[in-house]
């Protein structure tokens, strides 16, 4: 499988909004259209986990110290070979 691409924190906000927005969107429809009584179970929580990503990127976004943290992980990333099999860099460093 090909690895994921590139993204950042905008857009994976968005995205989680947008579907967040559109698993909203499409139980009211069903439920207008009476194909639903009541919301499907199972996507009020996809949505509520989406809204939850959504907190979260907002908070992370919001401290700069996160911030700075995901930019070190990111550059240790890009030096790290891909699937190197030693696990040394995902252990937690001592403050």
């Amino acid at each position: 499988m090909k690895p994921p691409g590139k993204t950042n924190l905008d857009r994976m906000l968005r995205t989680a909004y947008t579907e967040m927005e559109r698993i909203e969107i499409t139980q009211r429809a069903l439920i207008a259209e009476g194909l639903l009584t009541a919301p499907n179970v199972g996507a009020v929580r996809m949505r509520d986990d989406f809204a939850g990503v959504v907190r979260l990127i907002e908070v992370i976004a919001s401290d700069q110290v996160m911030l700075d943290r995901l930019k070190a992980g990111s550059a240790r990333e890009r030096i790290a070979p891909s699937g190197a099999d030693d696990d040394s860099d995902n252990e937690a460093a001592p403050e």
